[in-house]
């Protein structure tokens, strides 16, 4: 099959989660990516999720966070505070297609490293910017993470406990679909050159996608004037809409019904109990209203159910339902594995990780092939590679960089990993539920 992006050339200077998950994206679907680190700063990618929970030696090539963001990337390491490194990094913008970084608004520029400055000798450059709120606007200079924009752009609102206040979501919620927005950003702007032969800046906010996710209760405030709430796992306007208990320790189940025939249908599952039959429940608005003992009711059917089982009978009824999942049940997951979302990448003998398990993508093409192209790169891997074949500098100039500071492979102010707690530490503090200590042969990784 062919790679999409095949001949595409990407500048990645770029940390953290979003924009790394833009570049790797391209990355899979073939186009050459670059990404440039920092080598006197520590990196920010790491997650502490090491193989075998140690860190080794080399701890800052080994962590799986940096590995799943950088994946299929080849890796230089520039200092862009010296002169022969910036300049180095406008050789390689001369032979690039496009320019991705995330630093705080201006950086760039400080540097002579912008659009306008780079578009001047590559006028049909693709630059993106990615910043917490833009380039415009009263919050332009200000810093922000994916974990903060959950609050900030309001999704907090409408997550959590009726009984508490706004929480967060377990995980950086808006990082990944931040950079599955670059990405669509980032082909617009190639087909508008390809049309026209012109380049441009993309000035990105993060926030602004956060703002985007809520556009329905925004629309309710204009529309009604309603300010909306937390509501725990309850739907504004439908019942039975929640998450019930099942058989087992901590499994769960998913159960939401949009109309009077799905009601039904879960009933007849439930075997036609009478309190269905009870004015409480005969219609959706009586449903709703009295949801908290309707849901009392549900869970004790559900306690006795298989999660998997009960998600099974109650689709073939045409009743929205799914088993609350962990990482592990996702990991052996049949539907996940039979579309092949999973792709296991052997590293690099020095870095000790062997063979691992990564994510795909949520799509598959007929004619064209995304895939894992390798696994992630060590810092500045590929400084000779990229340096030498692609810019044309000769070993001396080479030599003379690493003598320099301005390249290097190993970090120099990375911060030190100190071990981290044993998996039975963890268990025992709540950090973790369980661990299994033969997952690699039973995720077939040895």
């Amino acid at each position: 099959m062919e790679d999409l992006l095949k001949g595409l050339r990407v500048l990645d200077s770029t940390t953290m989660v979003a924009m790394p998950t833009a570049t790797h994206i391209l990355a899979d679907m073939g186009a050459e990516v670059i990404k440039i680190e920092n080598h006197t700063a520590p990196r920010s990618e790491g997650g502490g999720i090491f193989p075998d929970n140690k860190p080794g030696n080399n701890f800052w090539n080994r962590d799986g966070l940096f590995h799943t963001l950088q994946r299929s990337k080849l890796d230089i390491t520039l200092n862009l505070r010296t002169d022969e490194g910036q300049d180095a990094f406008k050789d390689l913008a001369s032979l690039s297609d496009i320019i991705i970084e995330n630093n705080r608004a201006g950086s760039m520029g400080r540097l002579g490293l912008d659009y306008e400055e780079i578009r001047k000798i590559k006028p049909d450059i693709i630059y993106i910017s990615n910043t917490g709120f833009g380039y415009t606007g009263p919050w332009r200079q200000y810093a922000g993470i994916g974990r903060m924009f959950e609050l900030t752009c309001g999704l907090s609102q409408f997550t959590g406990y009726t009984e508490e206040g706004p929480r967060r979501v377990g995980a950086a919620f808006y990082d990944v679909p931040v950079g599955w927005t670059a990405v669509f950003a980032i082909m617009s702007a190639l087909l508008h050159r390809q049309q026209t032969g012109e380049g441009q800046w993309i000035d990105f906010a993060m926030y602004q996608i956060g703002v985007s996710t809520i556009g329905d209760k925004i629309l309710d405030f204009v529309a009604n004037k309603r300010n909306g709430k937390v509501m725990g796992n309850a739907h504004e306007y439908y019942a039975p809409h929640n998450v019930y208990p099942t058989k087992g320790e901590d499994r769960w189940i998913a159960i939401g019904t949009e109309n009077d025939a799905q009601w039904h249908a879960l009933c007849e599952v439930m075997g036609d109990p009478d309190w269905c039959l009870q004015d409480e429940y005969s219609d959706s608005f009586s449903r709703h209203k009295n949801r908290e003992s309707l849901d009392s009711l549900i869970s004790d059917w559900t306690s006795s159910q298989d999660n998997n089982e009960l998600t099974n009978i109650l689709q073939h009824k045409g009743i929205p339902a799914g088993p609350v999942m962990n990482s592990k049940d996702l990991l052996f997951d049949q539907h996940m594995n039979d579309r092949g979302f999973y792709e296991q990448i052997t590293h690099n003998s020095s870095d000790n990780i062997g063979k691992q398990i990564y994510s795909g993508r949520a799509w598959k093409m007929s004619n064209a092939e995304a895939k894992i192209r390798r696994p992630g790169p060590g810092l500045g891997e590929h400084n000779e590679q990229v340096l030498s074949e692609l810019l044309g500098y000769d070993s001396d100039i080479i030599d003379d960089f690493y003598d320099l500071g301005i390249i290097a492979d190993e970090p120099i102010n990375q911060r030190s990993s100190s071990n981290p707690p044993s998996l039975e530490k963890l268990k025992e503090d709540g950090s973790i539920t369980d661990f299994d200590t033969d997952y690699k042969t039973s995720l077939g990784l040895e």
